[in-house]
């Protein structure tokens, strides 16, 4: 038998050690590759164009990988290694990133969309002068997004949310950390009363991850759907939310109520909690006045739906620590203790203790909130008497009020120049300098409004404006937050 050579025995060995490295590689780069913009994933589709459900780039975009193998990766024509950053200031629909991706399950050429197709487009005008960004949502659209602009206008931020989401802000907890928060609807959460969708409300860190999602708790220790009109966010684990209940209410006064002095309606709850333990509740069911108060309910009909008799839609701390609440179908702001739960005083509407004149009173009013200087500023939309949208305007209502002789000491009232039905609300940004931010709301005429938002100086008129270009073209409320 012929023996073969050392050499030759040599040569098949490194053969067999190449082949053997070839198939460890070719399993390395086996799989799918993910890729992160600022540490959010996003999903690699070659049919068209991709949108992104969240962006922001105040800090520029940051794209980080996570291979599968060594594939070779290249954003904008940069080859990622550990990272690449792209100094990227603003979304726009006309800028896209590139990304090609060579070896692996998800080789192949990909676009990313900036601005995502389903963002409707906007139009602003003018240059804000106040400090910080610009805290909006879209609401009624098919694809729905809680979003940031700059002074200047440019999308800096934008988080899809699918349904609507509302009162979008910045704040932060007693450690001085970044939180941001928003009311959320829930898909198919319709509660059978009319014009409340209940939800949640969203808190997330200065990533935008989702650390807490907070519900009204029953008497019973059970978790409920909160009304998505408003909250307060206090720290973590510490806020004031509000809630209905549909309860058919037996005592209903005789000069009232027909069925036999009863009443279908939606009874209002507002309750502050801190680390899980409810502080204080307040009831609209335990406040007889506030059925007289009412302009929603037919009393001489047969009530077989659920009447919205309160319709809570804002509240604000009062410079005492006491809580205001607006609600719109009393056409009132209750002040409620924040140590007991129950009510001070009603200003506004047919039972007002603080003797407004016919002039002064508001109707169908959206959002109260304390001045610097401690005045209340309500957003007025006026349609109480003109539910068929005839007013001329609705209007921004100052007043200062003596809550020990019970006295309106200073009223004010400012022409917005359009006409909002319903929504709408009012902020102070620089109270030295006169300066607000009205959000314009619905309107029943169907015609888009001039504007969605304005800042708006009182000695220079609007300094900047936004308005969505199509869709329903209206904001619930904007924030400017800092």
């Amino acid at each position: 038998m012929k023996r073969k050579s050392i050499g030759t025995s040599l040569l098949l060995l490194m053969v067999a050690f190449v082949a053997a490295l070839a198939g460890c590689a070719a399993d390395q780069t086996s799989g799918e590759t993910e890729l992160y913009f600022n540490g959010h994933a996003i999903t690699l589709t070659e049919d068209g164009a991709i949108d992104l459900d969240l962006l922001s780039v105040e800090d520029g975009i940051t794209v980080t990988a996570s291979r599968a193998g060594t594939e070779t990766i290249t954003v904008n024509g940069a080859e990622l290694e550990d990272s690449v950053f792209l100094d990227i200031t603003a979304i726009t629909r006309e800028e896209t990133i590139e990304i090609e991706i060579t070896g692996g399950d998800s080789a192949g050429t990909y676009t990313v969309n900036l601005m995502p197709s389903t963002f409707g487009d906007y139009t602003t005008e003018g240059e804000s002068q106040t400090a910080g960004d610009f805290y909006l949502s879209t609401y009624d659209e098919e694809v729905n997004y809680i979003f940031k602009l700059d002074n200047s206008g440019n999308l800096i931020f934008y988080k899809e949310t699918g349904d609507n989401a509302l009162d979008f802000r910045k704040v932060y907890n007693s450690d001085g950390e970044v939180r941001y928060t928003y009311l959320q609807y829930l898909e198919n959460s319709f509660c059978g009363i009319a014009g409340i969708n209940p939800g949640c409300v969203v808190v997330m860190d200065e990533e935008y991850n989702v650390i807490d999602e907070l519900y009204y708790q029953t008497a019973d220790g059970e978790e409920s759907m909160v009304d998505p009109h408003g909250f307060i966010y206090i720290d973590d684990g510490h806020y004031i939310l509000t809630a209905y209940e549909d309860v058919v209410v037996e005592d209903i006064p005789e000069d009232l109520a027909a069925d036999g002095n009863s009443a279908y309606l939606a009874v209002l709850y507002v309750q502050e909690v801190q680390d899980g333990e409810v502080l204080w509740e307040f009831c609209s069911q335990d406040y007889e006045q506030f059925l007289y108060a009412t302009t929603e309910v037919t009393w001489s009909e047969s009530n077989d739906s659920c009447y919205d008799y309160m319709h809570f839609n804002s509240m604000y701390i009062d410079e005492d620590g006491n809580l205001l609440i607006s609600c719109r179908n009393i056409n009132s702001i209750l002040k409620v203790s924040r140590e007991t739960g129950e009510l001070i005083w009603i200003l506004g509407g047919s039972e007002d203790e603080f003797g407004l004149t016919a002039d002064q009173l508001f109707s169908k009013q959206h959002s109260i909130i304390v001045t610097e200087d401690g005045s209340y500023m309500i957003f007025n939309n006026a349609n109480d008497e003109v539910a068929a949208g005839t007013a001329d305007s609705s209007s921004v209502v100052r007043l200062r009020v003596d809550e020990d002789t019970m006295e309106v000491t200073e009223y004010e009232k400012v022409e917005t120049g359009f006409y909002s039905n319903y929504m709408g609300a009012i902020r102070e940004l620089d109270g030295d300098a006169g300066i607000y931010l009205w959000s314009v709301g619905g309107s029943y005429t169907g015609e888009i409004p001039d504007y969605s938002m304005v800042e708006y100086s009182e000695t220079d008129g609007i300094l900047f404006a936004f308005r969505f270009n199509e869709g329903y073209c209206r904001l619930y409320c904007a924030n400017k937050c800092e």
